[in-house]
């Protein structure tokens, strides 16, 4: 969706987007997934540019680091991104950013697109190590069973050889 920043009143303008599609790529490496997510944007108008601040919320289908399962993750993001023009002419030299400069993006032919922001803020709410569930046991490393549906039939790990020693003193008591 691309928002004309003619339309964008000195009070703001609220946009709110229900069911939004989103094309994600996630970092699985699949083919993007089109996605629907919510969002509440607020968009200020300001001398350098727009301010877009806001939530994004979504359920994306993701799969489980340890045992491999498919599972359903509630994303909710709250985001505020300065837009603005881009120079005129270019720069010469090398200019060092600021953090704040990292929250902004430029103008394209006077629109925003805001399901590009809705993307990029999707995949950056995405968890680092997505799991189904807090407690997850994983797999099993010698057979490939799914511990959260039962033990395996596999046998302990082999004791340490290290502490042989301690069984003998144990046997002496």
């Amino acid at each position: 969706m691309l928002i004309d920043i003619a339309e964008i009143s000195q009070e703001g303008l609220e946009v709110t987007l229900r069911a939004e599609p989103v094309a994600l790529r996630l970092p699985e490496g699949d083919p993007s997934e089109q996605v629907r997510a919510d969002a509440l944007l607020k968009l200020t108008r300001m001398s350098q540019g727009v301010l877009a601040e806001g939530e994004v919320t979504s359920t994306l289908s993701l799969v489980c680091s340890r045992c491999s399962e498919p599972f359903s993750c509630p994303i909710r993001e709250v985001f505020s991104v300065h837009y603005q023009r881009p120079a005129t002419e270019a720069a010469e030299e090398d200019v060092e950013l600021k953090a704040e400069d990292l929250d902004t993006e430029f103008i394209e032919e006077g629109r925003l697109d805001v399901t590009a922001l809705l993307c990029q803020n999707l995949l950056l709410a995405l968890p680092v190590q997505p799991l189904c569930r807090e407690d997850c046991q994983g797999l099993c490393p010698r057979c490939g069973a799914n511990r959260n549906e039962g033990p395996c039939a596999c046998p302990g790990p082999p004791p340490d050889p290290r502490f042989k020693i301690l069984e003998r003193l144990k046997g002496d008591a």
